[in-house]
């Protein structure tokens, strides 16, 4: 399973308590890429700001941050 680990999912929290810019790029596990800014994130996944959700075991790598 190529899922993030807990540590990189807490910064991903952590960083959702700062004003700085959200944008960030996912890799998938199927190696396709998205881009878009994160409205929140939560113990299951990542949401974006237009409506997209990305499960945690489905991310690969996430890059912005």
């Amino acid at each position: 399973m190529n899922m993030i680990s807990a540590k990189e999912r807490q910064r991903i929290q952590g960083q959702m308590q700062r004003d700085e810019s959200k944008i960030v790029n996912i890799v998938l596990s199927d190696a396709q890429q998205v881009a878009g800014e994160i409205e929140k994130a939560n113990h299951e996944g990542i949401f974006l700001v237009d409506g997209r959700y990305y499960s945690y075991e489905d991310i690969k790598e996430i890059n912005g941050l």
